[in-house]
């Protein structure tokens, strides 16, 4: 953790965080009439706004050799006294009344030109007119926006759009100045930068409160617009991905996002649903009974062979396992709780029975406590002499204060949720 939030990392070296739960990394490329605006506007929503709240750490970096000119001062955000200073530190600076350890504005006075030169982010926003940066950054697994600005108008393009129509938008051109020629001379200075750097602060806002699984949160959609002319039209998106029916994402939430969905009772809400995978990811057990305990139901989650997460909610006293038709077998686990104690029931022996060949692993959860049962062909001791279940595991019970991987899936599972909430 920083002690200094503007300073500390101003280097030519790139530094190295542990990430944590809930930590979320934004990187500002470019801190002109776009950049420096967007920020400003970015950094005190945050800090006022529950967001942070919900979140460990959010940091935001920003990105740009360039020291601030006279010229810049017509429509760029900075003052007389700031001509000569680097622009990311300026920037830095003025916002320190709204940072701190959980909010940091980390100051980096050098451009990207590859993929070294930044520190990894969930969220990036291009806004330098720089095709090399721009390339870069469409070509990592950040979601990134991209903002183009000219004039009164701007144009916004995101991970979402087409790509091979943002190729065919980033051709290899000179730098140029978001004003045209001779614009700020003749103090015909045109405001589309201030429409690229209000999209971009709404994107980054809406981005991250869908992340933390706000799931009505809308981020603003990739267009084009003049403040002459209006809306210039939305671009092209791509065809969304589709996954199978049921499958959840594993995504650790904030536990008082988390407790607040678990109060409105509505237990098929996605958060739930994604917050069950995520902890059945990080083999945090005793949690996903505590899940089913508040709710008073029976929770079940299926892993396939592609590592799909299907998380069902049952009844008070029973819940199923039921594979979507786009799972893939064989089954690596079925996981399902009990109200109180973990033992195998009548309806889970037929249905571990019925999957024999097709499961390999079954465990049910108690309250301090979990059992499991493993296929294999030859078991020193069986569930039944006979059948099916004479090729499943009769194992004893585990404690799982006593779960020999417990805290080591936990730390683990710390690393893990940073690359589930990009």
């Amino acid at each position: 953790m920083q002690t200094n939030n503007i300073n500390s990392d101003i280097n030519t070296t790139q530094p190295i965080y542990a990430y944590k739960v809930n930590d979320y990394e934004i990187a500002i490329i470019g801190a002109g009439g776009i950049g420096s605006h967007l920020v400003s506007a970015l950094v005190p929503a945050l800090h006022r706004g529950e967001i942070l709240e919900s979140t460990e750490q959010i940091t935001i970096r920003m990105y740009d050799s360039d020291e601030v000119s006279e010229e810049n001062l017509a429509h760029q955000r900075f003052m007389p006294d700031d001509v000569g200073k680097h622009k990311v530190t300026v920037i830095a600076e003025s916002m320190t009344p709204f940072t701190s350890e959980r909010l940091r504005l980390v100051a980096c006075p050098w451009d990207v030109r590859e993929t070294s030169d930044m520190t990894p982010a969930d969220l990036t926003v291009v806004a330098v007119d720089s095709p090399v940066a721009r390339r870069v950054v469409h070509s990592s697994d950040t979601i990134f926006l991209d903002l183009r600005c000219l004039g009164d108008g701007y144009a916004a393009l995101d991970s979402s759009v087409d790509p091979d129509f943002v190729i065919k938008m980033t051709p290899d051109q000179p730098a140029r100045s978001c004003q045209y020629e001779d614009a700020i001379s003749s103090g015909n200075i045109e405001f589309g930068f201030l429409l690229a750097a209000s999209h971009g602060a709404q994107w980054v806002l809406q981005s991250l409160r869908w992340m933390l699984g706000q799931t009505l949160a809308m981020p603003p959609y990739p267009q084009s617009a003049s403040l002459t002319f209006g809306s210039l039209g939305r671009f092209t998106e791509v065809e969304d991905k589709i996954e199978p029916k049921g499958c959840d994402k594993p995504k650790i939430h904030p536990s008082n996002l988390v407790d607040s969905c678990l109060d409105t009772e509505d237990y098929d809400c996605e958060v739930i649903r994604e917050h069950i995978a995520g902890l059945a990811k990080a083999e945090r057990w005793q949690e996903i009974w505590a899940i089913g305990d508040r709710l008073h139901r029976e929770v079940s989650i299926l892993i396939d062979a592609e590592d799909k997460f299907y998380v069902d909610i049952g009844t008070s006293g029973e819940v199923k396992m039921s594979p979507p038709l786009d799972a893939k077998v064989p089954f690596k686990i079925w996981l399902h709780s009990h109200p109180r104690d973990a033992y195998w029931s009548s309806t889970d022996r037929d249905t571990i029975a019925a999957y024999t060949s097709l499961l390999e692993k079954a465990i049910v959860l108690g309250h301090d406590h979990y059992k499991q049962t493993v296929f294999s062909e030859s078991p020193e001791s069986v569930l039944e002499e006979e059948g099916p279940l004479s090729s499943w595991t009769s194992e004893l019970t585990v404690l799982y204060e006593d779960k020999p991987v417990h805290e080591r899936s936990r730390r683990r599972s710390r690393g893990e949720a940073k690359e589930e909430s990009a």
